[in-house]
C-alpha cells in the first residue's frame, strides 16, 4: 500500500513537473535586462579583508554573493562610499583585486577570476557574455553557530539543516519545516521530535505545569531563548524571517539548557539601508483562514541607523469541528498575531561597533491542541462528552539588546541582554459545559538572559573558537483555584563554555569544547491532591571532542563525541497523591559526519551517522515521571541538493532511526525492549523548485514518515505516523507584486501525531487535511 501511494505521488510530481515546464518554456520571454543594474544603493564599506567587504556589500545591496572556485582569503578591498547600482558598486569594490563577477541569477553574483584571454572590460561583464552558468549556491552555505561565522557546511561538526527564504504561505510556522529535516517529526501541539527525542520533553500539559519538566529542544529567536510555553502556545510564525537552522543531536556545549535533543535557531531579517516594504494578504480553505503581513525597512540616518517594522496574523477556524452548541467559549477559533521591530546602529564614529535592538509582541487565542475523538478520527470531530478540551489565550513580549565590537582583526566581543514577559491563560470544558469539567489556569513568567561571547577567528590562524559566559533567571507563578494548581517557581542558571577548532597538520583539525553549567531550581506548587516542594541544583560538565579532516576545499569528514543533559525535578503521583522526585537524564553522542560538493558545487551531499547512549532517560509512564536506566538510539541521515540548471533545484533527505529501551525500572518492566516515543524508523523527503526568467515558478515536496508509537505506556498508545504528504506551490513574481497558489496535503492523507486510549474513549492529535490557498504580495 505504501509503495503504491509513493509511486502514485511520484508519477503525479513528474506529470505536473513536465506540464509546468512545458508551459514555462512557452511563456518565457527573451533575456530580460540585467537585474540589479538600475536601482541605486547607499554603500559605506571600509577597506579591509575582501571577504568581510563582500558580506557587507550583500546586506547593503540586498543581493546574494557566491564564490566560484576561487580563493579570496588574501584579497583586500578599497573604500566604497556613495550611491551606486549593485553592478557598478561591485565592479568598484573588486577593482585591482584581479577578480570580477558574473550574474548567476536574479540579484545574485558569483565572484570569479578575470580571464587572461579577455580584456578587463569583457571580464567585467561576464554576466552578459556567459549568461547564467552557475546557480545560487549560497542558500544553505551561511551558518552561524554561537557567534562563530562558519561560511561553509563542510566546516560544521553538528548535523544541521539550513532553510532560507521559505515561502510563508507553505511554511507558516516552525512546525511546518519538519517536512524538510531528516529524523524530525511534527507535533500538532508541542515542539517537534528530533532523533526520537520529544521536543516538549518527557511530558506535556498539566504534567509539565505541575512538575516544571523541561523541553529537550532549544528554540532561539534572534539569539534569545524561547520560554517553554512561548513557541508552543504563542507561535512565532515565519513572517519576515531570514533563515531557520535545525541542529540535530545534543547542543549542550554551546546552548546548555534544554538542548539534549537539538536546537532550532531562527533569525529575522536585518534592517536595510534603503527603503523597502511588503504587504501580504492570503486565504486558506481549511477553516476559512485569512492571513496578513506587512514589513517596512529602511534607514533613519544614512549608513548609520536603520529600522525594520513588521506585523502579521492569521484569523479563522480550526480544521477540527466542535458540533455541540453548549460550549462556554468557541473552541475552534484561531487568532494569531505578531508584531516586531528591529533597530540596527552602525555609527561612523565607531566603525567596529554594531548594536541591534529587537522588540516583539505575540498573541495567540483559541485552538492549539488539534485533537479529535474516536472511534473515527477522520471526521475531524471532537464530540465525546466525557472528554475536555482546552483553549489558550496567551501573549509574549520580548526585548533584547545585542552589542558587538571588533576588538581586533581576530577578536570580536558580543554582549546580549534579553527580557521576556509571558502570560498564558487556559480555559477548559467539555461540550456540555458541565461544572465539573470547567477550569481556568494562568501562568505568568518573567525571565532574563545575559550572554557574553568572545570570538577568536584570526585570518589564516591555526586556532579559532568562542568563549562564553551565560546567565539565565526565571520567575514563574501558576494560578488555578478551580483546578487546584497554584504556586511559584524560580530558576537560576550560570555557565561558562568554550568551543573551537585547532589545526594540527595538513587537513587535520582538532575539535574541542566544554561547558560547565550550574542550575538551581526552587518550586513550591500546591495542588488539591498534594504539593511539589522542590529545592535543588545540578552542576554539569559537558565536554565535546573530535577530529575534522578537510580532504579538499569541498570535501570533509568529522567525528565527534559530546554530552547532553536535562535536569530532574519533582512531581505528584497522579493516583496516590504523594510527592516524588525524578533524576536528571544524560546522553553521550558519537557522530560521524561528512560533506561533499561536486559538479562545480552544483551538487552537495551531507551525511551523519550517530549512536546515542542514554542514562536515566525521562518518560511519563502510567502518569508518573520515570527514569529509564538505559536506552540507546542510532541512525543515519543524508541530505542532498542539486542545482540541475539555473532555474531547477532538486533537494531531498533520508533519515533512518532505531531506538530501544535496554533496561527498565522494575515496576515498569513491560517497557524493556520498547522503542522511544515519537521515533519512526524512517523519514524521507524529496522536493523540487523550478523558476523561470518570466517570473513564473512552481515546486512540490513529498514527505514520508514511518509508523511510531506516541506512548510507551502499556496498552494505551495508538500507532501514529505512517503517512505520506504531498504539497505543491506556484507563483508569478514581477517587480512590484507576487501571486501565489498552493496546496497542502494534496492527497488528503490521514496524519496522526499522537494518540491514545483511556476509560473515556480514544483521542488523537491530528494533522491538517487537504487545503488550498492563495495570496497576493505587493513590494515597494
Amino acid at each position: 500500500m505504501v509503495v503504491r501511494r509513493f509511486w502514485a505521488h511520484s508519477v503525479m510530481v513528474g506529470s505536473l513537473g513536465l506540464f509546468f515546464t512545458t508551459v514555462g518554456m512557452m511563456v518565457e520571454p527573451a533575456r530580460a535586462n540585467t537585474p540589479g543594474s538600475g536601482n541605486l544603493c547607499s554603500f559605506h564599506i571600509s577597506s579591509g579583508p575582501l571577504l568581510d567587504a563582500l558580506s557587507t556589500f550583500s546586506h547593503q545591496a540586498h543581493v546574494q554573493i557566491t564564490v566560484a572556485s576561487v580563493s579570496i582569503d588574501q584579497h583586500t578591498n578599497t573604500d566604497l562610499t556613495g550611491k551606486f547600482s549593485p553592478t557598478e558598486g561591485l565592479k568598484k569594490l573588486l577593482s585591482g583585486t584581479g577578480l570580477t563577477y558574473k550574474m548567476v541569477g536574479q540579484n545574485t553574483f558569483s565572484i570569479v577570476k578575470i580571464s587572461t584571454n579577455r580584456s578587463t572590460l569583457q571580464a567585467a561583464n561576464l554576466h552578459e557574455v556567459e549568461g547564467s552558468a552557475l546557480p545560487n549556491f549560497s542558500e544553505t552555505e551561511s551558518i552561524v553557530v554561537v557567534g562563530q561565522s562558519i561560511d561553509r557546511l563542510k566546516n560544521t561538526n553538528s548535523a544541521v539543516t539550513v532553510l532560507r527564504h521559505l515561502d510563508t504561505d507553505e511554511y507558516r510556522s516552525l512546525y511546518d519545516v519538519t517536512n524538510r529535516v531528516p529524523n524530525m517529526v511534527g507535533n500538532a501541539a508541542g515542539l517537534p521530535a528530533i532523533r526520537g527525542m520529544s521536543g516538549e520533553g518527557a511530558a506535556g500539559g498539566i504534567f509539565t505545569l505541575m512538575s516544571g519538566s523541561r523541553p529537550r529542544t532549544a528554540v532561539i529567536i534572534d539569539g534569545l531563548p524561547e520560554t517553554f510555553g512561548g513557541q508552543r502556545y504563542t507561535d512565532s510564525g515565519m513572517w519576515n524571517f531570514d533563515e531557520v537552522q535545525v541542529l540535530r543531536g545534543p547542543q549542550a556545549t554551546t546552548q546548555g539548557r534544554n538542548a539534549i535533543g537539538g536546537a532550532i535557531t531562527m533569525n529575522t531579517k536585518d534592517p536595510t539601508w534603503s527603503w523597502h516594504g511588503t504587504v501580504h494578504a492570503g486565504y486558506e480553505s481549511q477553516g476559512n483562514r485569512g492571513s496578513f503581513g506587512v514589513t517596512i525597512s529602511g534607514p533613519i540616518a544614512k549608513d548609520q541607523l536603520a529600522i525594520s517594522l513588521s506585523g502579521n496574523g492569521i484569523y479563522g477556524n480550526s480544521y477540527i469541528k466542535y458540533p455541540s452548541k453548549s460550549w462556554p467559549y468557541n473552541p475552534g477559533e484561531i487568532n494569531q498575531s505578531t508584531f516586531r521591530g528591529k533597530l540596527l546602529w552602525t555609527p561612523k564614529a565607531l566603525p567596529n561597533f554594531k548594536m541591534e535592538i529587537v522588540g516583539s509582541h505575540r498573541e495567540q487565542n483559541g485552538e492549539y491542541l488539534y485533537q479529535t475523538t474516536g472511534p473515527n478520527f477522520w471526521k475531524y470531530h471532537f464530540d465525546n462528552p466525557d472528554m475536555n478540551i482546552r483553549i489558550s489565550n496567551s501573549s509574549i513580549n520580548t526585548l533584547s539588546d545585542k552589542l558587538s565590537y571588533e576588538i581586533s582583526d581576530a577578536i570580536t566581543a558580543t554582549l546580549l541582554y534579553g527580557h521576556v514577559w509571558y502570560d498564558a491563560n487556559f480555559n477548559q470544558s467539555n461540550q456540555l459545559a458541565s461544572s465539573n469539567s470547567r477550569g481556568t489556569l494562568n501562568l505568568k513568567e518573567n525571565n532574563n538572559t545575559i550572554e557574553q561571547r568572545f570570538v577568536y577567528s584570526p585570518k589564516n590562524g591555526w586556532i579559532n573558537g568562542v568563549l562564553g559566559l551565560y546567565y539565565f533567571n526565571r520567575n514563574q507563578n501558576i494560578t488555578s483555584p478551580d483546578m487546584g494548581v497554584n504556586g511559584p517557581d524560580q530558576e537560576n542558571t550560570y555557565a561558562i563554555y568554550m568551543d573551537g577548532t585547532m589545526h594540527l597538520i595538513g587537513g587535520l583539525n582538532l575539535i574541542a569544547g566544554a561547558r560547565i553549567e550550574r542550575e538551581v531550581q526552587k518550586r513550591n506548587v500546591q495542588m488539591s491532591w498534594g504539593a511539589v516542594n522542590f529545592d535543588g541544583g545540578t552542576t554539569m560538565f559537558l565536554p565535546k571532542g573530535g577530529l575534522l579532516y578537510n580532504f579538499t576545499p569541498h570535501d570533509s569528514m568529522s567525528f565527534t563525541v559530546r554530552r547532553g543533559y536535562n535536569p530532574g525535578g519533582g512531581a505528584i503521583d497522579w493516583d496516590r497523591g504523594f510527592y516524588y522526585q525524578y533524576k536528571k537524564e544524560t546522553v553521550t553522542t558519537y557522530e560521524l559526519s561528512g560533506h561533499t560538493e561536486q559538479l562545480g558545487r552544483r551538487f552537495s551531499l551531507n551525511g551523519n551517522l550517530f549512536y546515542n547512549t542514554f542514562h536515566n532517560y525521562q518518560d511519563l509512564l502510567d502518569y508518573t515521571f520515570v527514569n529509564i536506566p538505559e536506552g540507546r538510539s542510532m541512525g543515519l541521515e543524508l541530505e542532498a541538493q542539486f542545482h540541475v540548471t539555473n532555474g531547477l533545484k532538486l533537494y531531498g533527505g533520508v533519515g533512518l532511526l532505531d531506538t530501544k529501551i535496554q533496561k527498565a525500572p522494575t515496576d515498569y518492566s513491560y517497557a524493556k525492549g520498547s522503542k522511544f516515543s515519537n521515533a519512526p524508523r524512517t523519514t524521507f523527503t524529496f522536493g523540487f523548485d523550478q523558476k523561470f526568467k518570466s517570473g513564473f515558478s512552481f515546486g512540490g515536496i513529498i514527505n514520508r514518515v514511518g509508523a511510531y508509537t506516541s506512548q510507551v505506556e502499556n496498552g494505551t498508545g495508538i500507532t501514529a505516523g505512517n503517512y505520506i504528504t504531498f504539497n505543491m506551490h506556484a507563483a508569478y513574481t514581477m517587480k512590484h507584486y507576487t501571486i501565489r497558489l498552493y496546496a497542502k496535503n494534496l492527497s488528503n492523507e490521514h496524519i496522526i501525531y499522537n494518540a491514545r486510549s483511556s476509560w473515556a474513549g480514544s483521542y488523537a492529535q491530528v494533522g491538517q487535511p487537504r487545503a488550498f490557498g492563495m495570496s497576493f504580495e505587493a513590494h515597494f
